[in-house]
C-alpha cells in the first residue's frame, strides 16, 4: 500500500479534460491512465492526462469537484493507492448542534475551528455536521472558508466525532437511527455517548485494583438512602446523575447541626438544619426533578486553603493502547467546593502546586501514581460494542495524599485556557486518532 499526501486542485484555464494528474504522482505509484477515485462514499472510474509537476497533485474540473463534493478551492489530503485505485481522504465529520447566530457551535466554536486549522495542516477535510445532515450517503455539513463557516454539500464521512451536549438528544429515536446507520456503512463513531456517573462507578468498582481509590457511592433512590449515608459519613455529596461542569452538587456536613452547601441553584436554601428530615424534606423538590446518587465526602489537600483536582486527558492512540496527553491542577475559587473552570477555578501546573506541599520524590510518586489510574480508568471504560477516544478524568489527593476517583467525563470541555491560538496537543491527539481509524496515518507517524 503506497501512503502518501496530495494536492486536490481546480483546473488552470487552458486544461480541457476533466482530470490531470502530476508527473511526480503518475512516476511514484506507476498507475494505468484510467484508475478509481474514491472519496468518501463516492467511487469513479477516470481517465487522467499527466501534467509535468513536481508534486503529487490531481487537477480537477468544477464538475469532478462537485461530484466529489468538495468545495472548488485547494485542499490538501492523504492518498492510498492500491490495484489501481486512489482513495483520498480523511474525511471526518464534527457532529453538534448548531445556533444560528456568530457562534454556530456553542462551547466548542473555537474547538471546531482549531481542530479545521490541524485537519489543513496535516492533509485532512474536516466539517461540522447536524443530526440531520448526515442522514444519506450526500451529507451537508459547515465548511470554514474564508473566516467564516459556509453550509454546503460535503463528502460523506469515513469517520465522526460525537460533541452532542445535550444528553437529551442521545435517547432520541433519531440518535440511534443516525448510530445504526453510520454502523452498517462501517464509520467508526466517537465518543459514543454520554455515561452517567452511575454507571460508571458500577463499572469500575468491580475492578479490585481501582476500588480503593473509589469514594463509597450510592443510588439516591428514597428518604431512606439519605439517612443511611449520613448515619456512615460526616460529609456527604448529592450530585446529579447526569451532572456536568460542577453544576447543581450538594454538600452536607454532620457538626453540631447539618450544614449544607451547594452549587448554581438558583433556589435559595438554609445554611443550617437540626435534623436530617428537615434537610430532606427542605432538598425533596429538587432531589425529585432528576436523578442523584449519594458521594462519600473525601477531606481534599488543600493548595493556599482552597481544595483541588487534577485533570488528566487521555487519548486513545491505536484500538487497544490509551496514552496520557495533558495533566492540570485545578483549585477552587476561595470557599467553592468544586474546582471546575466553569465554576471560577484555576488552572496551575502540578508540579508547582505538589512541590509546595511534599518533597520531589513524593511529587514524582504521586503524580506516577494519578497517571496509572487514569489509564487504567480508561482501560476499564473502553466497551467492544461502543467507541471512545478521548476522557477526562478527574483525581484528586485527600490530605495523606492519597488518590481518589471524581469524575469521568466522556465530552471533556473544549474551552481554552489561553488567548493565543494554537493547536492543543489534544486535539492532535484527536486528529491522530481519526488518523488511525481511517487508515490514513503514516508509518510511524504520532502527532502527540
Amino acid at each position: 500500500m503506497n501512503t502518501f499526501t496530495i494536492s486536490l486542485k481546480p483546473l488552470e484555464n487552458h486544461m480541457s479534460s476533466d482530470i490531470y494528474i502530476s508527473s511526480a504522482l503518475f512516476s511514484r505509484v506507476k498507475c494505468k491512465h484510467e484508475f478509481t477515485l474514491t472519496v468518501g462514499s463516492i467511487t469513479k472510474e477516470v481517465k487522467a492526462t499527466v501534467f509535468q509537476h513536481r508534486e503529487c497533485c490531481f487537477m480537477m474540473s468544477e464538475a469532478l469537484f462537485t461530484d466529489f463534493r468538495f468545495p472548488y478551492e485547494t485542499h490538501q489530503l492523504r492518498g492510498i493507492y492500491e490495484e489501481n485505485t486512489f482513495r483520498l481522504g480523511p474525511v471526518i465529520s464534527i457532529v453538534t448542534e448548531v445556533r444560528e447566530d456568530e457562534e454556530h457551535f456553542g462551547s466548542i466554536s473555537v474547538f471546531c475551528k482549531e481542530f479545521v486549522q490541524a485537519c489543513k495542516e496535516l492533509g485532512c477535510f474536516c466539517y461540522v455536521s447536524k443530526l440531520s445532515d448526515v442522514k444519506s450517503l450526500s451529507p451537508k455539513g459547515y465548511v470554514y472558508r474564508a473566516d467564516r463557516w459556509v453550509y454546503s454539500d460535503v463528502p460523506f464521512p469515513g469517520i465522526v466525532h460525537n460533541r452532542i451536549h445535550a444528553r437529551k438528544t442521545e435517547q432520541t429515536a433519531d440518535f440511534q437511527t443516525f448510530k445504526t446507520f453510520l454502523k452498517e456503512h462501517d464509520v467508526p463513531f466517537f465518543n459514543a455517548r454520554y455515561l452517567n456517573k452511575w454507571t460508571v462507578f458500577q463499572q469500575l468498582k468491580d475492578v479490585v485494583h481501582l476500588l480503593p481509590y473509589l469514594p463509597k457511592t450510592y443510588q439516591l433512590r428514597s428518604r431512606q438512602d439519605f439517612l443511611d449515608a449520613l448515619e456512615l459519613h460526616d460529609d456527604v455529596f448529592l450530585k446529579p446523575v447526569h451532572g456536568s461542569q460542577g453544576k447543581n452538587i450538594f454538600k452536607i456536613s454532620k457538626k453540631e447541626k447539618y450544614t449544607l452547601d451547594y452549587t448554581t441553584f438558583t433556589q435559595t436554601y438554609e445554611k443550617e438544619y437540626e435534623s436530617l428530615y428537615d434537610l430532606f424534606e427542605t432538598l425533596y423538590s429538587q432531589l425529585k426533578r432528576q436523578g442523584f446518587l449519594i458521594q462519600e465526602g473525601i477531606s481534599l489537600q488543600t493548595y493556599k486553603q482552597c481544595p483541588f483536582d487534577f485533570r488528566i486527558l487521555c487519548h486513545k492512540k491505536d484500538d487497544l493502547t490509551w496514552k496520557i496527553t495533558s495533566i492540570v491542577t485545578r483549585v477552587s475559587k476561595p470557599g467553592n467546593f468544586v474546582s471546575n473552570l466553569a465554576r471560577g477555578g484555576d488552572i496551575h501546573p502540578p508540579h508547582q502546586v505538589l512541590t509546595q506541599l511534599y518533597d520531589s520524590k513524593t511529587t514524582r510518586h504521586i503524580l506516577s501514581l494519578l497517571k496509572e489510574i487514569a489509564i487504567e480508568i480508561c482501560t476499564q471504560l473502553s466497551h467492544p460494542c461502543e467507541l471512545y477516544a478521548e476522557f477526562g478524568i478527574d483525581l484528586a489527593i485527600d490530605q495523606e495524599g492519597k488518590p481518589w476517583i471524581i469524575e469521568v467525563n466522556v465530552k471533556p470541555s473544549k474551552q481554552s485556557d489561553s488567548s493565543a491560538f494554537s493547536v492543543r496537543p489534544s486535539t492532535k491527539a484527536l486528529l491522530d486518532y481519526c488518523l488511525h481509524a481511517t487508515n490514513f496515518q503514516f508509518p510511524k507517524e504520532d502527532l502527540r
